[in-house]
């Protein structure tokens, strides 16, 4: 069982097999040659107030658990393993909240090749959630919706209980009146990192990787 600070839980979905990443484990593909995609968004959490982390390793989770180990970062999350980590995304999600205790009333999260996304946005959503607890609250720049995302307790309940095809936007096709949209200037919501290219060309030129990632979500 996770221990609890706060009715907030920050959750990193970490446990895709790198197919597209051509085997590469996405969690620890740097940024700028430096810090790890999974190194960013827990320092993002941290900094936006989230310090009850849940991470979801699968594939090669020995490699990552023993990097967050030597990085001094185990200590700060909680660990749990998607052996099913070739399947979609959504048990995943449902892997860690299934370790959530009853005193957590939200969570906020992400795939782990979402590195970019702002602090900022991640502020703003959390502020946002505070106002009104009992909606699911999306980033959206320019109509294009992204991630993170926070769903309170009534929804990540019903993701465990409930059979919807799609993942977790399907709640917010079924559920349109617990959805709320936060405009955020934040391009990189919509920006991952699929394929090696990915990595190359942002590292040479971020206007190309932007300007390429916002037209393929138009």
């Amino acid at each position: 069982m996770v221990s609890t600070t706060s009715s907030i839980f920050g959750i990193i979905l970490a446990a895709g097999n790198g197919r597209r990443m051509q085997g590469r484990i996405k969690a620890l593909l740097k940024l700028n040659g430096s810090t790890t995609f999974i190194e960013k968004i827990i320092d993002d959490f941290e900094n936006a107030g989230i310090h009850n982390i849940v991470v979801v390793l699968g594939y090669k989770n020995k490699i990552v658990n023993n990097f967050l180990v030597k990085k001094g970062l185990a200590d700060k999350i909680t660990v749990v393993i998607n052996r099913n980590f070739n399947a979609e995304q959504i048990i995943s999600l449902k892997t860690a909240i299934s370790v959530l205790p009853e005193e957590c009333r939200a969570i906020i999260f992400t795939p782990v090749d979402h590195p970019l996304t702002k602090l900022s946005t991640y502020k703003t959503l959390i502020k946002s959630w505070q106002k009104h607890k009992n909606k699911m609250y999306v980033p959206s720049y320019r109509r294009r919706k992204g991630h993170p995302a926070i769903f309170p307790k009534e929804i990540f309940k019903k993701i465990v209980t409930e059979k919807i095809e799609g993942g977790a936007r399907a709640f917010f096709v079924k559920y349109p009146k617990k959805v709320k949209f936060i405009s955020v200037n934040d391009p990189s919501i919509v920006m991952d990192f699929d394929y090696p290219k990915d990595i190359r060309e942002y590292s040479n030129s971020k206007e190309t990787f932007y300007g390429k990632h916002l037209r393929k979500n138009s």
